[in-house]
């Protein structure tokens, strides 16, 4: 049981370069934007609003 924590610190130094649950959200709200965006354009243009 003791060796379970001593996993659990890590230095921050090794977490450098790799992508977060932050970045993750942050993309896929972009993603999730311009989806958006494009799919109005698309309706605008499709029924020529």
């Amino acid at each position: 049981m003791a060796d379970h924590w001593q996993q659990i610190h890590v230095s921050p130094a090794e977490h450098i370069g790799t992508p977060g649950l932050e970045d993750a959200a942050y993309i896929a709200s972009w993603a999730l934007s311009g989806a958006a965006v494009l799919g109005v354009v698309l309706l605008v243009w499709h029924f020529h609003i």
